[in-house]
């Protein structure tokens, strides 16, 4: 503060960032990501014209990109900035942020009132969502995933909340014999991932279902699975008692089922806001809009002991924080 008035120092970088934010997501989308992967150097107006796209706006986008050290601009030419690896990385998260969940966030102070919270309040774009996902599998989670699977014998898998099928994808690809199904509540998603499998070539070995993941035993595609994986959706199971009874539910729906492997994102263990990791704040606030709880570590290792399932091992992951692959197996060994 000088001579009576506030300088707005923290409000001007609170600003620019959220306008970085949206520039991180946009820049996945029109291709800057994978244009300063591929060369050192874009020339502003060639790479305008070759895309089809309006140049001031993409001048716009790249400055904000500057603001975060993601790229550097000289005049007409981009180069990669200090924080380009780091944002390549964790791009999927901003398009998780600003596409998928960005119209939910846009009403926050709409939905903290009781009389907003009816109908199909929660707004989202379950397409962005599944793509996002995909991609923050593919760069934080999928070689962990991969080193667990090395460990295990089965024939037909599933995935829990599917999203874009990439996972089984992967799966289908790596054992030519495999069969996979999977289910997933939004269209979009299913939309994406049958998309996928076609392209693949996969159709024959690779089922993508849109439906509740919580109501197995009305598709028998799933009676056969000995493997079956749900990432990022075990809170949609809770509450506590709903989840101990759909955990039990398995293990009678799918009498074939000997492993599971539960990967999800639990609580931060206190509301201290000052050192919170990525994705963590996004993460909590979206699902509290919701009104999705989120459950924390110690409380999903209670719901395995009561459902009758055994934690053999969890595998935790530092990105996204608090995230951890619990491998489930029956607690009766049957």
């Amino acid at each position: 503060m000088s001579d009576g008035t506030i300088a707005f120092d923290r409000s001007a970088q609170l600003f620019n960032s959220s306008i970085a934010t949206w520039a991180v997501s946009a820049a996945w989308d029109v291709g800057i990501f994978r244009a300063l992967t591929e060369a050192d150097v874009i020339d502003i107006p060639w790479y305008a014209k070759n895309e089809e796209m309006h140049e001031p706006s993409l001048r716009a986008l790249l400055r904000a990109l500057s603001y975060a050290d993601v790229v550097e601009v000289d005049s007409d030419r981009v180069t990669r900035g200090a924080s380009f690896e780091e944002f390549s990385r964790s791009k999927g998260l901003f398009q998780w942020l600003a596409k998928g969940y960005g119209s939910l966030f846009q009403r926050m102070g709409e939905v903290t009132y009781e009389k907003h919270r009816t109908g199909d309040f929660i707004q989202r774009d379950s397409s962005a969502v599944s793509i996002a996902c995909r991609d923050a599998n593919d760069v934080f989670m999928d070689t962990a995933f991969s080193a667990v699977l090395d460990t295990l014998d089965f024939s037909v898998a599933a995935d829990l909340g599917c999203g874009s099928g990439e996972r089984l994808i992967q799966l289908a690809k790596r054992d030519p014999s495999l069969k996979c199904v999977g289910i997933d509540i939004a269209a979009g998603a299913i939309e994406v991932g049958t998309e996928a499998v076609a392209k693949n070539g996969l159709q024959d070995r690779v089922t993508l279902i849109q439906g509740d993941a919580r109501k197995l035993g009305d598709y028998p595609e799933f009676k056969d699975v000995e493997l079956m994986a749900s990432f990022l959706m075990g809170h949609d199971f809770w509450p506590r008692e709903n989840c101990v009874e759909l955990f039990r539910q398995f293990r009678t729906q799918l009498p074939n089922l000997k492993h599971f492997l539960l990967c999800d994102t639990h609580r931060h263990p206190d509301d201290a806001t000052a050192d919170l990791p990525l994705f963590t704040m996004g993460f909590e606030t979206a699902h509290a809009l919701m009104g999705q709880y989120i459950p924390t570590r110690p409380e999903w290792e209670s719901v395995f002991e009561e459902s009758g399932w055994k934690c053999v091992r969890q595998h935790a992951y530092s990105t996204p924080a608090n995230t951890v692959i619990f491998q489930l197996e029956r607690a009766d060994g049957a």
